[in-house]
């Protein structure tokens, strides 16, 4: 199957939502800056490219745009009172708006390898799509891969504002250490509640992605019906470290975005009410957000497969 392409305008540059505070925005890497952010080509339909074009509006629920506006108003204050260099970007922010793009850019492509899979028949003598076969277990791999460095990045913009403001509190670039010291009291005590409150998928997520890297691991792909007759797919393993047993693929990793979110939200409600202790501002939250495409999927998954919700968030979806 060739991905097709849809004319826009250029893409924003890669570093724009640090530079300017704004909303994240996609970069032009390859091919992909052909792509339109507002239209994802999910899979071929007989002879037809099928799309969907997606739109999210919600309240500022992104680490990047919000740490973003931070740094934009304490450069704006530097300059005022010129007392101390501007304030650089955080390298785990740079990090997080690089990876959270391209587990983006991987998410839509397996979604559109499913999507072709879940339309095949469950049916005797039906021959399956192999190339979709194999392109959704390399996109699925790749998924983990980077979900599981998403929480490293997150970890590691703990870290800068509490080493800024907070010395010695146990914040580690490690989400997994970070787990670990909150577990055993090494963390501020309103930290560690956020953290055990919030996490439940992550060590799951973390033994998947060991398994990949570490174990030689292999995921397949599974077919089974719902209820309704529909195809739906899943993925297991032959190995012995994970368990064989079957998984919704969009059920599992949806969850673990709306973990992902969730801890978003969390953190960034935790952070409004440091940054009032620390810097005496916090940056604004209250405007409505529009995500589209590349930029909405996470988001769309974590509402759709993951069960996410949250006050104002508005799914807007056009087959």
């Amino acid at each position: 199957m060739r991905v097709s392409s849809t004319a826009s305008k250029p893409l924003a540059s890669p570093l724009l939502p640090y530079l300017n505070g704004g909303a994240w925005a996609t970069s032009q890497r390859g091919h992909d800056q052909r792509l339109s952010p507002a239209t994802l080509v999910l899979h071929s339909k007989g002879s037809e490219m099928t799309s969907r074009r997606l739109k999210i509006m919600h309240h500022q629920s992104d680490l990047v745009s919000y740490v973003g506006n931070w740094r934009l108003r304490m450069n704006q204050m530097n300059q005022i009172l010129n007392v101390q260099p501007p304030v650089d970007i955080p390298q785990a922010l740079v990090s997080l708006g690089d990876n959270t793009r391209d587990l983006s850019v991987m998410l839509s492509y397996l979604d559109g390898k499913l999507t072709i899979l879940e339309e095949t028949p469950l049916i005797a003598g039906q021959e399956i799509d192999y190339q979709a076969y194999s392109d959704a277990r390399t996109f699925l791999k790749m998924c983990y891969l980077l979900v599981r460095i998403l929480f490293n990045d997150v970890a590691g913009i703990i870290k800068y504002f509490y080493d800024e403001n907070e010395p010695n509190s146990g914040a580690t670039i490690s989400f997994n250490d970070l787990l670990r010291n909150a577990e055993k009291g090494r963390l501020p005590k309103d930290l560690s509640t956020l953290l055990r409150r919030t996490i439940v998928q992550f060590p799951i997520m973390r033994g998947r992605r060991d398994d990949l890297e570490h174990y030689y691991e292999s995921l397949l792909i599974s077919f089974g019906q719902d209820e309704d007759g529909k195809t739906t797919v899943g993925h297991f393993s032959t190995k012995r470290r994970t368990a064989k047993q079957y998984e919704d693929i969009r059920q599992s990793f949806g969850s673990i975005l709306c973990e992902y979110q969730n801890l978003i939200d969390n953190i960034l409600d935790h952070f409004d009410t440091k940054f009032m202790d620390w810097y005496r501002f916090r940056p604004p939250r209250d405007s409505k957000i529009i995500a589209e495409g590349y930029a909405a999927i996470m988001l769309w998954w974590a509402h759709k497969y993951g069960n996410y919700r949250k006050d104002g968030i508005a799914v807007i979806e056009d087959n």
